[in-house]
């Protein structure tokens, strides 16, 4: 509504007041009647209400029955574990809740049992290892064994040549014989007739043995054994050590008047 007034100049002039509805009016007088407590929690209502509107699942009352609601909630679902991550997680917690239920002296004893169980593991595996070089090493002796059987006899008898020499083939050569200024390629083994100690060998592909035959470029009695032989022979010769090195011998490794012993193999000749 609105009202007019005489002003200090004495003009009528209109008085505007706010329009308030009978509503209004009861609010405000039913306001300040309220306790501070009250408003309080009228404060609080207002602000749950509020909060549960932002929130994904509110719980609000109907305005038709007026009874509460709940709205459903997106929750994360759950992976549903494999049946071996279920045993694992049942063994490890039993496994945890033995250990918490053993006693100081039990959990010793465990400890030397398992120590126990390492310890014979480690035991297996060392004889595994002493097994296995045991094998190789009776391997190995049998394949030398076996190669000893398989080389080839003797031919001929033993045999002493004029010279004193002695010489006993083992495997009688095809191939060119052994004549006087020829020379010869080969392979040898020196070793004492005493003791059957090698004093010197010579075996190698690139490097074997040349010298002319009958020329003193080796002891007499080798080449005095060489003869008769043929390429690809394979011989023994004994020698006596007055055809060898004599009284006086060869250094530490061939002693005076020592008898020798040389396995040879003819290589070529010419």
């Amino acid at each position: 509504f609105s009202t007019s007034g005489i002003n200090i100049f004495g003009k009528i002039v209109p008085i505007l007041q706010e329009v308030f509805s009978d509503d209004d009016l009861s609010v405000d007088y039913a306001n300040a009647f309220m306790s501070e407590s009250e408003d309080d929690e009228e404060e609080e209502e207002e602000e749950a209400i509020s909060t549960d509107n932002g929130s994904p699942a509110v719980k609000s009352q109907d305005a038709n029955t007026g009874t509460d609601r709940k709205d459903d909630v997106a929750k994360p679902k759950k992976r549903k574990l494999s049946n071996a991550e279920v045993d694992t997680e049942e063994v490890e917690t039993a496994e945890k809740s033995s250990n918490n239920k053993l006693t100081k002296k039990q959990r010793k004893q465990l400890a030397r049992e398992k120590a126990q169980q390492l310890e014979d593991t480690l035991a297996a595996s060392r004889n595994d290892e002493d097994e296995s070089k045991t094998s190789k090493k009776k391997k190995k002796n049998q394949t030398e064994t076996e190669k000893e059987l398989s080389r080839p006899t003797s031919l001929t008898r033993e045999r002493r040549l004029p010279s004193g020499v002695t010489v006993r083939d083992l495997l009688v050569g095809t191939g060119a014989p052994v004549k006087s200024g020829k020379k010869l390629s080969l392979h040898y083994t020196g070793s004492l007739v005493s003791t059957g100690k090698v004093f010197d060998k010579n075996h190698s592909k690139q490097h074997p043995l040349v010298f002319r035959q009958g020329t003193g470029e080796v002891i007499r009695g080798l080449e005095r054994g060489l003869e008769g032989m043929k390429v690809g022979g394979e011989r023994v010769i004994s020698i006596p050590s007055k055809l060898g090195y004599g009284t006086k011998g060869a250094g530490v490794d061939i002693p005076p008047d020592s008898d020798l012993s040389f396995e040879v193999k003819l290589l070529k000749v010419g």
